[in-house]
């Protein structure tokens, strides 16, 4: 290899290995609040885990249905 491949080079390289560790860096937060909340997961978000305390006291719209 000569010297002008050396130039040429060594800014793709330098390019790569800071894009590796953005990336590295990224994984590991990402991992990191994860293991921080472990009850946060998209299956304990969402309407049914918490009821409406309105719709609780509201006799009405919590009626069984029945004939009109």
């Amino acid at each position: 290899m000569t010297g002008t491949d050396l130039i040429v080079l060594a800014p793709w390289i330098a390019f790569a290995v800071g894009l590796a560790a953005i990336g590295l860096l990224l994984l590991r937060s990402r991992r990191a609040q994860r293991s921080r909340h472990p009850g946060s997961g998209p299956a304990d978000r969402g309407p049914a885990s918490q009821p409406n305390p309105q719709e609780s006291r509201c006799h009405e719209n919590n009626a069984p249905a029945g004939p009109q």
